[in-house]
């Protein structure tokens, strides 16, 4: 199962926002994937959270029952609290982090620590920050996933 960052899911939903652009067919082919059952993904709760924080709260409900519907949401849990916390003292002990950076480093291993736990082998994100917390049995690529099979047209 592969797991997904919030900046991921933005650029994979943006994609259902305007389908015909031809910079949205390999996410489009991706998303349709993921409505036929083809792949797994999962949200690290988190995610959803921050999410949520960009839209307008009247939405939350029609954005929850989709991201429900599509993805299996994942949440925090004791082992992921200790899986976060394993990557967070290798983040800090590779080089100390102070103010917001240390808080979105915080958040970023929470959401792998969930991930891992849950048995996800992959977390796609498009932050270099996280992107650098590769490890401990976890695989973090940055960039969007791809479709198993490309669009046609």
């Amino acid at each position: 199962m592969e797991a997904l960052d919030t900046d991921v899911l933005i650029a994979l939903l943006q994609a259902l926002e305007n389908p015909g652009h031809p910079e949205h067919a390999s996410a489009k082919a991706y998303l349709e994937e993921l409505s036929r059952g083809v792949r797994k993904v999962a949200l690290p709760l988190p995610v959803v959270s921050e999410f949520l924080t960009g839209l307008e709260p009247q939405k939350w409900p029609e954005v929850l029952t989709y991201l429900e519907k599509h993805f299996r949401l994942l949440e925090l849990n004791k082992a992921a609290a200790i899986e976060a916390a394993r990557f967070f003292k290798a983040r800090l002990d590779q080089e100390p982090l102070k103010g917001q950076e240390r808080q979105c480093v915080r958040t970023d291993t929470f959401i792998l620590g969930i991930a891992k736990v849950h048995g996800c082998t992959k977390v796609y994100t498009k932050d270099k920050r996280m992107a650098a917390l590769t490890g401990q049995g976890l695989e973090v690529e940055e960039g969007l996933p791809k479709a198993i099979q490309d669009p046609l047209l």
